[in-house]
């Protein structure tokens, strides 16, 4: 996974520039947890205890990241589907999931890619 990591001093504002396949996993850390490193201890914590067949789910305000079998899915909440829709009403959602996820609403990774931008993304806070 590619990503660049900004300091903005006139703002002094941290950011992070992902590949455009993991953008969406860069909105959804900032998004969620800041620029501050304490903040992604209870996530890193979580995914470092993961044995390689467990999955965990983690909802955000606007992200649920899921893991499952060593890899993370980050999918913006408008493509969750309920529980109670018809067959057509999932089929209608799966194609208009299509062309959300064009938008940039899902990002995937490996669950180590994930962990090493996290571990590096917090070096650079701790290096303010």
């Amino acid at each position: 996974m590619e990503y660049d990591f900004i300091y903005d001093r006139n703002s002094r504002n941290y950011s992070m520039r992902l590949g455009t396949e993991h953008e969406v996993l860069g909105r959804f850390l900032l998004d969620e947890f800041g620029q501050q490193v304490e903040a992604y201890l209870p996530l890193l914590q979580q995914l470092n205890a993961l044995k390689p067949q467990q999955s965990m789910q983690y909802q955000g305000r606007e992200f649920l990241l899921e893991v499952e079998r060593s890899e993370v899915t980050v999918r913006h909440n408008t493509l969750l589907g309920s529980a109670h829709t018809t067959l057509a009403e999932q089929q209608q959602l799966a194609d208009d999931d299509l062309q959300l996820d064009e938008q940039g609403m899902i990002s995937q990774c490996g669950l180590e890619d994930l962990l090493q931008l996290l571990q590096a993304w917090q070096q650079f806070l701790a290096g303010k």
